[in-house]
């Protein structure tokens, strides 16, 4: 595939690193297809063991054996190509292929205060202000919502936090959903908003996460429920399960990654049976945990190399995946914080995932998330897209000309191609990443970026202002869903 060579942005083209070769994912796959023929998987949803027997699966009592051709059929109607809208068209994602998109993800439950630096419960309020920051950093992708708002009994959460998010940011919005009536009020929502229904399957603006797995190959039986309820909305959702190394799937990277993928092909197989051409996202999270503990660990080393590895089964399939990148075990936005977010961002970046969550904001595991994260991320999610960018390697940037016209001892600085080029062909943070000399560093005060990503996240608050719901579909809104909707001023 040709290089798409624009400036550092949403959808350039990944896959450079491969940490398997192509026998090792002919073998994986291979293996995951014999853990659903011989062990199978546990369903205990009523719909879907009928769904599964009608397709001819081997259905006995509550385990269901998947053969071969049944997977197989599934991936081919599987859309290859899903798009995800935003309110502002310039923020759709199209993806496909190794396209990549970077965002935020969790559903955390604490928030790092902006301004005591203390630990506190997440509220509603902070769904609606982070979907502001996010609106307001070029590096950010999407959002989606990063806590669940511990402000509200659960027949309020789902309306009220996509409210919320659609509200404050023009980029695409996802989230996790727990009732029935929660999915098909944000859907009639949406539907409003678009204009139809049928412009919200066209474009759609919100997608759902389905953590419809328990590993190991137990499908959690409330939440496939509600996968079949999206699948039959026809709205793109997504299949997040996240096993832990040694925990929840073997120890051996191999093995998390077969068993892993081996639940995705099941539930892929389901979505395609509901619903065939429902645009599926796989969501395989391969995750270690500490053998010491038994904690889950989202800044290891691994964790990277398994999510970029799985990302290469997915596109033997051919169907867009979501996975993680940017997580820390820190529980500040301190030195431990970037190198374990950046290692592991720059790996599945340069895989070529096409939807990459958790990448900003998020600290301590998934379990809190801190403002001024987001404005640090977006910063070092700018360089992890321009090492997916790559190096553009043509007639005028091997500057032929240029070096002949400033010939031996000359210099650049004021060349004519250096002119051209100095403001694509690098990337340059913001003020968050200082690259001043020492002198001019001390006489603005010696901060370091913590303290400047404060600063940033409280101007942002204070003055970013996003563009505002119609207010005729607005007031509809309020007056519809007024039982449920909870509007945070």
């Amino acid at each position: 595939m040709k290089k798409d060579l624009q400036a550092p942005g949403k959808g350039l083209i990944g896959g450079q690193y491969k940490p398997l070769t192509d026998r090792e994912v002919e073998r994986i796959h291979e293996a995951s297809l014999t853990v659903l023929e011989r062990t199978g998987v546990r369903v205990d949803e009523p719909d879907a063991l009928e769904l599964f027997r009608g397709a001819g699966a081997d259905v006995r009592e509550n385990r269901v054996r998947l053969s071969r051709s049944l997977v197989e059929d599934a991936i081919d109607k599987a859309p290859s190509k899903v798009v995800l809208a935003g309110r502002d068209p310039e923020h759709d994602l199209i993806l496909e292929d190794a396209r990549v998109h970077i965002g935020t993800g969790g559903a955390a439950l604490q928030v790092l205060d902006l301004e005591t630096g203390e630990i506190r419960k997440a509220l509603l309020k902070d769904v609606g202000d982070m979907a502001r920051i996010v609106d307001a950093l070029d590096n950010i992708h999407f959002y989606l919502i990063p806590i669940y708002p511990t402000d509200l009994p659960e027949d309020q959460v789902e309306i009220s936090k996509y409210y919320a998010s659609l509200a404050n940011t023009t980029k695409h919005v996802q989230a996790g959903v727990y009732t029935l009536r929660g999915i098909r009020d944000v859907v009639a929502m949406c539907e409003r908003i678009a204009g139809n229904p049928e412009a919200l399957r066209a474009r759609p603006l919100v997608s759902f996460i389905t953590s419809w797995m328990v590993s190991p190959l137990k499908f959690a039986t409330d939440v496939t429920t509600l996968l079949i309820e999206v699948c039959r909305q026809g709205l793109p959702v997504v299949l997040s399960a996240a096993p832990m190394a040694g925990s929840t799937s073997p120890v051996t990277l191999a093995g998390t990654l077969t068993q892993l993928n081996a639940e995705q092909l099941s539930g892929l197989t389901l979505t395609q049976l509901i619903n065939p051409g429902t645009p599926v996202i796989m969501g395989p999270i391969p995750a270690t945990a500490d053998m010491r503990s038994g904690k889950y660990l989202g800044g290891s080393v691994e964790f990277g190399i398994s999510n970029a590895a799985i990302t290469q089964l997915a596109h033997r399939y051919q169907v867009p995946i979501y996975n993680s990148a940017g997580m820390t075990d820190a529980k500040l936005p301190d030195i431990q914080a970037g190198i374990e977010k950046a290692q592991s961002a720059i790996q599945v970046a340069l895989a070529g995932t096409n939807f990459i969550h958790h990448a900003a904001g998020m600290l301590e595991d998934m379990s809190t998330i801190a403002y001024e994260q987001f404005v640090i991320d977006n910063e070092m999610l700018g360089m992890v897209m321009r090492a997916v960018r790559g190096i553009d390697v043509q007639d005028e940037t091997l500057a032929l000309d240029a070096i002949d016209r400033v010939g031996p001892g000359g210099h650049y600085l004021a060349d004519e191609h250096t002119l051209r080029y100095m403001r694509t062909e690098h990337y340059y943070p913001s003020d968050v990443f200082d690259r001043r000399a020492r002198d001019e560093w001390e006489a603005d005060g010696s901060t370091d970026a913590w303290t400047r990503a404060k600063d940033n996240a409280r101007k942002i608050l204070a003055e970013y202002e996003p563009e505002l719901l119609d207010p005729e579909v607005d007031d509809w809104i309020k007056e519809q869903f007024a039982d449920t909707l909870i509007v945070q001023s």
